[in-house]
């Protein structure tokens, strides 16, 4: 159940604005001493208060958060991430719409690269969400359920699990996620995605 306090807290999340750090491309990558496999870098698609509330977080613990305007990753891609993976495949992760993921999907498979956790979040007109988590799930720990029980607090269950992520020993092979498929969404609704690209 949603209390005042629980209300305030996410409407305070949702205010603060989020860092955009256009650092240099020779800076795009994890500074000296970071965490090996660890997401350092994190897309954030600002039209949506979530992904607001996510890169917001993210900021806070150090995250280089880059904006992507009007759902738009060219920009993004050209300058800051192709830059970073072409000198080393580094985990990257995302609050945006489906076609942002899509895309950047496509981009990491030729630098060996997968989509390795991918939860979908059906923002309904009413600000009621709806959670499903596809890929992912049992290494971070998380459901559908703690999602929505976590009620308008689910982005920072979601930083949570990026700023946490660190890859595996373990292998998996994985293919491709459900970002290509379009699913019929009820009126006025939002489909968001959050997702990490990582090594596998």
């Amino acid at each position: 159940m949603i209390n005042r306090r629980i209300f305030l807290e996410a409407a305070a999340a949702a205010t603060l604005p989020v860092m955009v750090r256009a650092q240099p491309k020779d800076r795009a990558r994890p500074t000296a001493g970071a965490r090996p496999g660890a997401v350092h870098t994190c897309l954030v698609d600002t039209r949506y208060a979530p992904a607001r509330t996510l890169g917001a977080r993210l900021a806070a613990t150090g995250r280089e958060v880059l904006a992507i305007p009007d759902g738009d990753v060219t920009q993004v891609w050209l300058q800051h991430i192709d830059p970073a993976w072409r000198r080393q495949p580094v985990p990257l992760a995302g609050l945006t719409a489906r076609p942002a993921l899509f895309c950047l999907e496509q981009l990491a498979r030729g630098c060996g690269l997968r989509v390795v956790f991918h939860a979908e979040h059906v923002v309904h007109e009413e600000g009621r969400t709806e959670h499903r988590v596809p890929r992912g799930a049992p290494a971070a720990a998380i459901s559908p359920s703690d999602l929505a029980l976590a009620g308008v607090l689910w982005p920072a269950h979601i930083a949570e699990i990026i700023a946490t992520y660190s890859s595996h020993a373990a292998r998996e092979r994985l293919g491709l996620s459900e970002a290509g498929l379009q699913p019929t969404l009820p009126a006025g609704a939002q489909l968001l995605t959050s997702w990490i690209i990582a090594a596998v």
